[in-house]
C-alpha cells in the first residue's frame, strides 16, 4: 500500500473497512431491486388473479392488469390504475414494463404460444391457473400468495373466507325450489356441477335441475340445449342468468323467448339476471354473489331451520 514520506498508510483500516461494509449493502441494495419480493413487478391478465391480489395488500407489485377488470373496492381507493395488458400484445409492450411474473390463465397460453416463450426466454415467470371447482379456491388462493410472498395475507383471506361461509353450509330448509343456472343464452348453456356458481346456488337453497350434465374437458360451461330444458317441465321454478361479458343477453330478451313461456319461471316472473363477477369470478366477491342468490331463490321458498 502506497505510504506518505512519514510512512503513515494513505488510507486507513477503519476507511477501507467502511467503503468495504459500503460496497457489500450497495450490492445487497442492488439484488434485492432485481430480485426482492417487496419489489417484484407482476402483470395480471385475469380480473380475477388481480382482485385476490389487490385483496392481499398488493397493489404497489402490479405493473400491468387487464380490460376486464371490474373490482372496486378499499383496496383501490387513490389507486392509479397501471397499463392494460393482453395476450395480443407484443414483446416488446411486456419487456418495456420489465415484469418478473405474468399471471395469466390457460386459453391465455393456447392462444399465444410464441409471446410466452419469447417472454419466459429472458426469465420471466409465467403463471396460468383456471379455477374449474368449488374445492379448488382455498388452493389457489394459498398458491397465488405464496408466489408473490403475501403467505399470511392469502391464509387470512382464506380464515374470513370460511368463517364468511359458516352460516350457508349446514343451512337446512323445508324445501329446495328446482332452479336452471343459465351461462350463455343463446346455445342454453350452464355451468356443470362442483363449479363455483352451482356450488354457490345449491348452498343458497336451490335445487340445480341440470344436474346430470358432465364436465367437458377443462370446461365448466356446458351445452344443454332447449330440447332438455322444456324436458324439465315444471321444475324449473326459478331462473337464474349470469349477466357479464360471457353472456350479453338482457333479462327483457330472456323473457320474451317464447320457447319458455310455459315454464313455472316464466309464468311466475321469477326469472333474474345476476352478475357474472359475483358468481363465477374465483375471489370472496362471490360471497355477495352468494347473498344475492339467497335472497332470490328463498323468497318464499321454505323457512330456515
Amino acid at each position: 500500500m502506497k505510504t506518505y514520506p512519514s510512512g503513515a498508510p494513505l488510507f486507513s483500516k477503519s476507511l477501507v473497512l467502511a467503503f468495504l461494509v459500503l460496497a457489500f449493502w450497495l450490492w445487497v441494495f442492488g439484488l434485492c431491486q432485481a430480485h426482492g419480493r417487496d419489489e417484484l413487478r407482476v402483470i395480471s391478465l385475469y380480473a380475477g388473479h388481480t382482485e385476490n391480489l389487490l385483496r392481499m395488500g398488493c397493489r404497489d407489485l402490479l405493473v400491468g392488469i387487464s380490460a376486464q377488470e371490474t373490482y372496486d373496492g378499499p383496496e383501490t381507493q387513490g389507486w392509479v390504475r397501471p397499463r392494460q395488458f393482453s395476450a395480443r400484445d407484443d414483446v416488446e409492450k411486456y419487456l418495456a414494463a420489465r415484469p418478473d411474473l405474468i399471471l395469466a390463465r390457460p386459453q391465455h397460453l393456447a392462444s399465444s404460444p410464441h409471446l410466452w416463450a419469447a417472454l419466459e426466454k429472458v426469465g420471466i415467470k409465467i403463471w396460468a391457473k383456471q379455477v374449474l371447482l368449488a374445492t379448488e379456491l382455498n388452493g389457489y388462493w394459498l398458491e397465488l400468495g405464496a408466489l408473490v410472498g403475501r403467505e399470511a395475507q392469502a391464509q387470512q383471506m382464506v380464515e374470513r373466507f370460511k368463517k364468511a361461509l359458516a352460516p350457508h353450509e349446514g343451512r337446512s330448509l323445508d324445501r329446495r325450489p328446482g332452479v336452471f343456472l343459465e351461462a350463455i343464452h343463446q346455445q342454453i348453456k350452464t355451468f356443470t356441477p362442483g363449479s363455483i356458481p352451482i356450488w354457490l346456488m345449491e348452498l343458497a337453497g336451490g335445487r340445480n335441475v341440470a344436474a346430470d350434465v358432465e364436465m367437458g374437458q377443462g370446461r365448466i360451461v356446458v351445452d344443454f340445449g332447449p330440447e332438455r330444458l322444456l324436458g324439465l317441465a315444471n321444475e324449473v321454478e326459478i331462473y337464474l342468468s349470469q349477466a357479464g361479458p360471457m353472456n350479453r343477453v338482457s333479462l327483457e330478451t330472456i323473457k320474451s323467448r317464447p320457447l319458455f313461456r310455459n315454464l313455472p319461471a316464466f309464468k311466475n316472473n321469477r326469472v333474474y339476471k345476476i352478475p357474472e363477477d359475483l358468481i363465477a369470478r374465483p375471489t370472496p366477491g362471490i360471497l355477495e354473489g352468494l347473498g344475492l342468490m339467497v335472497k332470490i331463490i328463498q323468497e318464499g321458498h321454505g323457512q330456515e331451520r
